[in-house]
């Protein structure tokens, strides 16, 4: 009598699997790659427009929180600056800290268009500031609709937590 003997789709099966596990982590990598900077200098994300914002809005309008919080061991600096949908001008920040007696940079945004807010920069001082508080500023530069920065500019004092 002959005899026919099934072969085994096990291998088969396996290396499907793996094919498609493989498939899903490379593919998971290149869209994480492609949401997100591997390195940001700093972070903006959009902000919808309040309901009780006055139509067609003032030259500049800004809002912000009265401190900034630098961590070290994360090398960045978390903050709240927002440049409101009603503001007509862009703008570009730099922190500044007062380190005993001396003004130093501790971090700088790129252009922030009307409508987005900076949550974080990165920390670009390079040494290691003491814990504590200290007396510090953001310095605003504005920018016409070209992304041609104008004279006017601004200085608002805060508060530099530094943890």
């Amino acid at each position: 009598m002959l005899r026919i003997e099934k072969k085994k789709k096990y291998p088969l099966v396996i290396v499907t699997v793996v094919a498609l596990v493989a498939i899903m982590v490379i593919g998971g990598l290149i869209i994480k790659h492609l949401n997100n900077d591997s390195d940001p200098d700093f972070v903006i994300v959009k902000v919808e427009p309040e309901t009780n914002e006055a139509k067609g809005g003032a030259d500049v309008s800004l809002r912000y929180a009265g401190y900034v919080t630098l961590l070290h061991d994360e090398e960045k600096i978390v903050l709240n600056f927002t440049n409101p949908s009603t503001s007509r001008k862009s703008l570009a920040l730099e922190l500044v800290a007062n380190i005993d007696g001396e003004e130093v940079i501790i971090g700088r945004s790129g252009i922030v268009h009307p409508g987005y807010k900076i949550q974080e920069l990165r920390y670009s001082l390079g040494r290691k500031i003491p814990y504590g508080k200290y007396k510090g500023k953001y310095v605003v530069y504005f920018y016409n609709e070209q992304g041609k920065e104008e004279i006017i500019g601004s200085e608002i004092a805060m508060s530099v937590l530094v943890k």
